[in-house]
């Protein structure tokens, strides 16, 4: 089961968080070969998606999730839905890690 974690995200602003990706065991998992995915919606339903990068650290079970300021600046202020999946090197196996909510506060200084 995926850990539910919500996050805050300042519109114009550089954008991350990371994950470990562990096994049953607790160890981190080598993600040699696998590929991450991650999105955000205002609705479940939404056919809108707003990608999120992703970027693996092969054998440490680290990944970083992000969305640089051009992108946050996109994003309107409100409240979206997100999860980050994992995905093994030959698409057959597809782990959701984790998912939660993304509060995007509007940004005030324009330069």
């Amino acid at each position: 089961m995926a850990l539910s974690i919500n996050h805050d995200m300042d519109q114009g602003s550089n954008f991350s968080f990371s994950i470990v990706a562990k096994g049953s065991d607790g160890l981190p998992l080598s993600l040699t070969g696998s590929t991450a995915f991650s999105q955000m919606r205002k609705y479940y339903t939404s056919e809108t998606a707003i990608n999120l990068a992703t970027a693996l650290t092969g054998g440490t079970g680290y990944i970083l999730v992000s969305l640089g300021p051009t992108g946050t600046a996109a994003v309107k202020p409100g409240v979206y839905f997100y999860d980050v999946e994992l995905h093994s090197s030959n698409g057959a196996v597809v782990q959701r890690l984790v998912q939660g909510m993304i509060t995007v506060y509007p940004e005030v200084t324009r330069v």
